[in-house]
């Protein structure tokens, strides 16, 4: 297995995880989240936007994050096409949540968008399902 089918792979899983960390933990303590977020927002319509819309919304909102974690982690873990797709949502999902976080998990979640660039290089022919019957 190629380092490219390796990262992505253990992107995919991370996605999967996060997804169900967000359904059964950051949906009972969003409230939280959004305080940091607010703190750390960097723009005052980012502010807005979360005051107006996000956290009168949280719980939904989270639901959102929680399918589209599950949808982008499925993606990865597919093949072809799809694996560039989920990988791009992933790359432009990290640019959309970065002004709102703290700048050292900005620093982190730019070099997780870097990784997840650089994993826009590799070819995937096979799924997860498949690599796993491979070798078995």
């Amino acid at each position: 297995m190629n380092k490219y089918n390796v990262g992505r792979i253990g992107l995919g899983i991370f996605y999967l995880v996060a997804c169900f960390f967000n359904l059964f933990h950051t949906i009972n303590n969003a409230h939280y989240i959004w305080i940091v977020c607010l703190e750390n927002a960097h723009f005052s319509f980012y502010k807005e936007f979360l005051i107006q819309i996000v956290i009168p919304n949280e719980k939904l909102i989270i639901l959102l994050v929680v399918v589209f974690e599950f949808i982008v982690g499925m993606l990865i873990l597919s093949k072809e096409i799809y694996v560039k797709v989920g990988l791009t949502l992933a790359i432009l999902w990290v640019l959309l949540i970065a002004p709102f976080l703290p700048l050292i998990d900005i620093l982190g979640h730019i070099t997780l968008g870097g990784l997840q660039a650089l994993l826009l290089m590799g070819n995937y022919d096979t799924t997860l399902l498949e690599l796993i019957k491979s070798k078995i």
